[in-house]
């Protein structure tokens, strides 16, 4: 009689209560272990990235010294032009935040004496190292953010060059935060082919070739050319997520100098079309007209049937 009466007040008031179906329980466990499964593969490429992001790598003794004479000086400012490091540390080389994204918050260091910079604290060797093989004074590399697998290619000579250059720079006071990674861009980072997000990291040549030869142009284009067109300048693919594939330079063997030479600096190609917005003229406008004709003799040293 009391039971009867429960459930009838329990009616009368709206408060009836039915077992929940079993196909709804079981699609309730299945969706709470998937969560737990993501979080749980979250947390392992958090410290797979994290690990492999700060592996330590010994690179081979830098450069001790470099040069302070006036030659060196105005070489080393050339070099930072068509090298583009103003793009991503700033006008005044102070640094700044290049990139802010899902995948993390990048940024570029304060290259000068300045408060905040580490060219107060770096010596020639520290330089040589972040530039050339991208790691830092620690040890621990450097993201690949940082062209280290490009300029692993600059001669002694270049390279010193370019850091007297930097070494001499007017302090500006910047302090900024540090590079932060974030989830999606751990996740990115365990997957990654690591051997294509560092490069090749080998010991450079002491000189560079000689001026206005197709051995210059090949030099140059492995410095500034090959990320996006490919080791052979025959087609390739930047490591940025967001980069076009990158065509072949074929055709531009074939076009006249001076139009090479045009669309290299204004990033305008015969018949008036514009290239892609990833073609950086901004910083290959400072290129010599001997860095130039060397590049068009080493493509048309790739021309077919060419020795």
């Amino acid at each position: 009689m009391a039971a009867a009466a429960h459930a009838h007040d329990a009616t009368r008031e709206g408060r009836v209560t039915r077992p929940v179906p079993r196909a709804l329980r079981w699609i309730g466990y299945g969706l709470g272990g998937m969560l737990g499964a993501l979080a749980i593969a979250a947390f392992a490429c958090f410290f797979i990235g994290r690990a492999r992001l700060t592996r330590p790598y010994d690179p081979p003794p830098g450069l001790s010294a470099v040069p302070t004479d006036s030659i060196a000086l105005a070489r080393g400012a050339h070099l930072l032009q068509i090298y583009g490091c103003q793009e991503c540390h700033g006008r005044n080389l102070s640094g700044q935040v290049y990139l802010d994204l899902p995948l993390g918050k990048i940024v570029a260091p304060n290259l000068t004496r300045g408060r905040g910079g580490v060219g107060s604290t770096f010596r020639v060797e520290d330089w040589d190292h972040a530039i050339r093989f991208g790691v830092r004074p620690d040890h621990v590399p450097l993201l690949p953010v940082m062209p280290f697998r490009l300029f692993n290619h600059l001669s002694d000579q270049d390279a010193g060059d370019l850091i007297a250059y930097l070494r001499g720079a007017p302090p500006v006071d910047h302090e900024l935060p540090a590079t932060t990674i974030r989830m999606p861009g751990y996740i990115l980072i365990t997957f990654a082919d690591m051997h294509r997000f560092n490069g090749d990291r080998s010991v450079p040549p002491a000189v560079g070739p000689p001026p206005g030869t197709a051995e210059q142009g090949a030099y140059l284009a492995a410095t500034i050319c090959v990320d996006c067109h490919g080791d052979h300048l025959q087609g390739g693919k930047h490591p940025a997520p967001d980069a076009p594939p990158g065509p072949t330079l074929a055709a531009a063997a074939y076009w006249p100098l001076p139009a090479f030479a045009t669309a290299l600096r204004t990033g305008m190609a015969p018949g008036n079309r514009r290239l892609n917005e990833w073609m950086p003229a901004f910083r290959l406008q400072y290129l010599s007209d001997e860095e130039i004709q060397a590049l068009y003799a080493y493509l048309q040293s790739l021309k077919p049937g060419t020795s």
